[in-house]
């Protein structure tokens, strides 16, 4: 126990904790008190970046450096609206109606649609290009690392994509 504070280094590492605010936010998600809003054009803005991300490294087989950024930062930008977006959570009850449920439903029917078609169309692609350009065996690997990422990409921006354009946002009163 110090003497200066009162407090114990477990009460002191909570008030630390307290300082960066995640326990707060934590609660918040908790009972869902954000208010969601469209994201339509930072989702946009993500999926474009990681979309030429992607198209850098099937171009540029060996620099992977270009691409590689650009994906990652649409996956970055789509991993933070995937938490603040307009889509409700599984785990949320206070505030879910039956319009909730079925844009939810039809979001992540509309993300596994889209994340097979580029999955498989991706794949014969790139082993298309394989056999095309000579590629080595370890750029395909890494290629298909990418498309992993990039699949990655659409299951967490899609449902975001997809709700925020189906709805019409609600003029503040």
């Amino acid at each position: 126990m110090s003497y200066r504070t009162g407090k114990n280094f477990a009460a002191r590492m909570d008030d630390l904790a307290e300082l960066t605010g995640i326990p707060r936010l934590t609660s918040q998600l908790a009972q869902d008190q954000r208010r969601r809003r469209p994201l339509r054009w930072p989702s946009m803005v993500a999926l474009v970046l990681a979309t030429i991300g992607f198209g850098l490294t099937l171009v540029m087989p060996g620099q992977f450096f270009p691409g590689t950024t650009l994906l990652l930062l649409g996956e970055g930008i789509a991993l933070f609206l995937s938490w603040s977006g307009p889509v409700k959570p599984w785990g949320a009850t206070r505030g879910v109606d039956e319009r909730d449920r079925a844009l939810r439903r039809d979001a992540y029917f509309a993300t596994t649609t889209s994340a097979t078609g580029v999955a498989v169309l991706g794949l014969i692609g790139m082993a298309g290009l394989a056999l095309l350009a000579g590629w080595d065996r370890w750029i395909l690997v890494v290629e298909m690392g990418m498309l992993a990422f990039y699949l990655i990409l659409l299951c967490l921006i899609v449902p975001t994509l997809y709700v925020s354009w189906t709805t019409r946002p609600i003029e503040d009163e």
